[in-house]
């Protein structure tokens, strides 16, 4: 049994009281799904009823509540993330089981970090790892300070700390947080890979850069856009501040909504570019027209 399957099956049956004899809805992210046979026969062992969602789940932003309310289920059991940072209703209750993976770094890993004012981010598997870091940090003469968890789309708990700390170390595994960490942050950033046991110093991408420069010129050029807005309730954008400046620019504005934006759903709507008012993550699919993200449309064009 993988940690986090243990984990999935013992935050069952810490609530068993609030899902016994209940419908439930389970939402699983694709790295679970492996064991949702198995969380779908511990739910049963409690006498819920379980119905297993097969449709990807991106986070906490993407509670699917039309679909647990269709089939007239009690509650959404939603694996692996917290509360969305945006408050948002849902017409069936959620409860969060956030999956919370602990780790520990050897103090000769985090002697790599040359800098003396550590703030300290992860991704919300490891929030609870946090503390240990911050002793063991100590432990090798660094000061240290706690932000707590960000996600691709926030930075506010690091941004929060900036000002008091000279670097940043980030907890998780993956690219994205950290990649977009570091656009937003302007100290140095660290990322330790629980899964590699490693930390790295991540660098400046210019390339990066000199393609999203790319994009916003070709915007500029382009007559009609297509703004992509997402009906995934934590990720639902008011778009009037946008439509607004692209009328000033003399754009042709097109409003284009789906659950899930992919490729295959945008090849046939006749626009120049469009702009992403969804997950930023969308940005690294691939997609036949250029797609901007909302937070570098306004880095350019919100004066």
């Amino acid at each position: 049994m993988s940690i986090t399957e243990k984990v999935a099956i013992e935050e069952i049956r810490k609530n068993k009281d609030l899902l016994k004899g209940k419908k439930v809805f389970v939402q699983i992210p694709e790295g679970l799904k492996y064991s949702s046979i198995k969380i779908l026969d511990e739910l049963k062992k409690i006498s819920a009823y379980p119905f297993l969602c097969a449709e990807p789940c991106f986070g906490a932003c993407d509670i699917r509540d039309k679909d647990a309310k269709l089939l007239n289920c009690d509650l959404i059991l939603h694996f692996g993330h917290t509360k969305f940072y945006k408050n948002f209703e849902t017409e069936i209750p959620v409860i969060y089981i956030p999956l919370n993976i602990e780790i520990n770094i050897k103090k000769e890993i985090l002697k790599s970090i040359t800098e003396n004012k550590v703030g300290v981010v992860s991704n919300v598997q490891h929030l609870s790892s946090l503390e240990n870091v911050k002793k063991s940090l100590e432990e090798i003469g660094k000061e240290v300070i706690i932000g707590g968890y960000i996600l691709g789309c926030y930075f506010e708990n690091a941004k929060k700390i900036e000002k008091d700390v000279e670097c940043f170390l980030f907890i998780g595994s993956g690219s994205f947080h950290v990649r977009e960490l570091k656009r937003f942050i302007k100290k140095p950033v660290y990322h330790f890979d629980p899964e590699k046991n490693e930390i790295s110093k991540i660098k400046e991408d210019e390339k990066d850069e000199i393609r999203r420069i790319m994009k916003i010129e070709k915007l500029k050029d382009a007559k009609k856009i297509g703004i992509l807005i997402s009906t995934k309730p934590g990720q639902y954008y008011n778009t009037e501040k946008i439509e607004n400046i692209l009328k000033r620019m003399k754009k042709e504005v097109y409003k284009i909504v789906a659950d899930r934006i992919t490729n295959e759903k945008l090849i046939g709507i006749d626009v120049d570019i469009f702009l992403n008012t969804a997950c930023p993550r969308i940005e690294e699919d691939y997609f036949e027209k250029t797609i901007i993200n909302i937070s570098d449309f306004l880095n350019f064009f919100d004066n």
